[in-house]
């Protein structure tokens, strides 16, 4: 089992970094995101851990289109069912090919390891693997192959010494 934490403050950060595989963040701003990846990693560092060992995964929900047209109105239906509430558009918004690209530039930045998706469209987790992934894996960003049967393999975490046995 992986633990992975979610907060923001500097007691967060600390227990995190103490203890935790990796964190939750806030994927609104990727300059916001960058800094606090590199904070957290750097905290894991000085516990004696190594920074490759713990994962960053902001959410994000994208909107995706075939097109930035089909992703405007994807995003006019999902207004349409929320009247009362005030959307954004998300960072990850528009063609399969631009929200790739905004993934890899998230990645490159040091600003994610994996990423967690929310949805509020109907077709959107769809739309992701059927349309972003394949870029993705082109990309050499998303694996083709899942080398190990557990999620802690698939992560490339170390497995923690059992502390009941010497």
């Amino acid at each position: 089992m992986a633990c992975f934490q979610a907060g923001t403050s500097s007691d967060f950060m600390n227990i995190a970094a103490k203890h935790a595989e990796g964190s939750l963040v806030n994927g609104d701003n990727l300059e916001y995101a960058k800094s606090f990846s590199q904070e957290l990693k750097r905290r894991v560092t000085l516990e004696g851990r190594s920074a490759d060992d713990f994962l960053i995964m902001p959410t994000q929900n994208p909107i995706i289109g075939r097109t930035e047209k089909e992703a405007e109105e994807k995003f006019r239906e999902i207004q349409s069912l929320m009247p009362i509430y005030h959307l954004p558009k998300p960072n990850f918004f528009g063609s399969a090919e631009k929200v790739a690209d905004q993934i890899q530039q998230w990645h490159e930045a040091e600003a994610m390891d994996l990423l967690l998706l929310r949805q509020e469209h109907p077709s959107g987790f769809d739309d992701f693997i059927d349309l972003v992934v394949p870029i993705l894996q082109e990309k050499g960003i998303f694996r083709t192959e899942y080398e190990s049967n557990t999620l802690r393999g698939n992560l490339d975490l170390p497995y923690p010494q059992n502390r009941y046995f010497i």
